[in-house]
């Protein structure tokens, strides 16, 4: 951010692009996974809740598009985690951190960031956007590792899936950090809103969205076909449905972990947590407490303001110039 005193800086609202981005990113990791063969799925039903006390910790994050400048564009990240204890939920909010992204900075931002999710390329049209992504979860990497290693006998519950692009020249940190919590006895669930598996060329989450009680779809990964060869699992893929008016998830966890306590660590979770829609109320909390709202994005551009001394402008849109009301979309049409 040091880069921007003094400079020419055009302040930006738009909250609509966050959510396609993340499922962009989901996408571009792991392409369309197909699965095939009859034997291929298997019921768990019912799924009886245990009421034994089991802390639920959940972790979530989001970035947002701050302002332009004439170099490039101001992001800002941030993180949330909830705790639920008893059923008393607390919060613990990380951020927001901005960053300024431009084509000068672009492959040292690269290098800091190969070391929590390798890059594909990234076309000069499309790099400002996936390098706000990419920022976005590095943020999420890191808060995953701090909760593993600090708490334990915990449901820790993600947002996304287990899935992570490898490469020769990098780390991959996703397999540490589930490590890390089976080590001090956490186990990580990660529900998608969102999923590329199809069957049939249905989505898997469309199988179960008719059953009246809470109930699992196992899934036989040995059906599974992955188009991207540089994509890995690292959970066993379940759809779950955890109440009888709510929506079908698909849901990761440990692989490494038994099956007998994967399913245990849903009925733990369904003993534990208030379920919303089917979806557990501390994650949509910590989806709530990450996300911008339009008084953070205005809060943050006046902060960076007064702080670097910027010059508030309005940059020429060209598309608006062209082509007035119509001219919406991004960079890459």
């Amino acid at each position: 951010m040091s880069e921007i005193r003094n400079k020419c800086f055009q302040p930006w609202i738009d909250l609509s692009d966050l959510p396609s981005e993340r499922i962009e990113i989901q996408e571009d990791i792991e392409g369309v996974i197909e699965i095939y063969g009859k034997d291929a799925f298997s019921i768990i039903s019912p799924i009886e809740p245990i009421f034994e006390e089991t802390p639920i910790i959940a972790i979530d994050v989001s970035s947002i598009r701050i302002g332009e400048t004439e170099e490039g564009v101001i992001c800002a990240v941030r993180g949330a985690i909830i705790w639920n204890e008893r059923k008393i939920y607390r919060y613990l909010r990380l951020g927001p951190f901005p960053f300024h992204i431009t084509e000068d900075n672009k492959k040292e931002i690269q290098g800091l960031l190969e070391h929590y999710q390798p890059f594909g390329s990234i076309s000069k049209l499309s790099f400002l956007i996936e390098l706000q992504s990419r920022l976005c979860s590095a943020l999420e990497r890191w808060i995953q590792m701090v909760i593993s290693a600090s708490a334990s006998n915990s449901i820790i519950l993600w947002d996304g899936s287990l899935a992570s692009r490898v490469s020769n020249n990098s780390h991959n940190i996703l397999p540490n950090i589930l490590k890390t919590a089976r080590d001090n006895s956490n186990i990580v669930l990660s529900f998608s809103k969102a999923s590329t598996i199809r069957f049939l060329g249905k989505k898997i989450t469309d199988l179960i969205a008719k059953q009246s009680m809470p109930c699992l779809l196992e899934i036989n990964e040995q059906m599974l076909s992955i188009s991207s060869r540089n994509m890995r699992l690292y959970g066993k893929i379940y759809v779950a449905k955890l109440n009888d008016k709510g929506y079908p998830f698909r849901v990761d966890m440990d692989k490494a972990l038994p099956r007998e306590l994967q399913i245990e660590t849903v009925r733990r979770l369904l003993g534990n947590e208030l379920m919303f829609q089917g979806y557990p109320e501390a994650l949509r909390l910590a989806h709530i407490f990450s996300t911008f709202t339009a008084s953070d994005v205005i809060g943050i551009q006046r902060f960076i303001a007064r702080k670097y001394g910027l010059k508030i402008v309005t940059l020429p849109s060209i598309r608006k110039a062209l082509f007035g009301p119509f001219g919406t979309g991004g960079a890459g049409d």
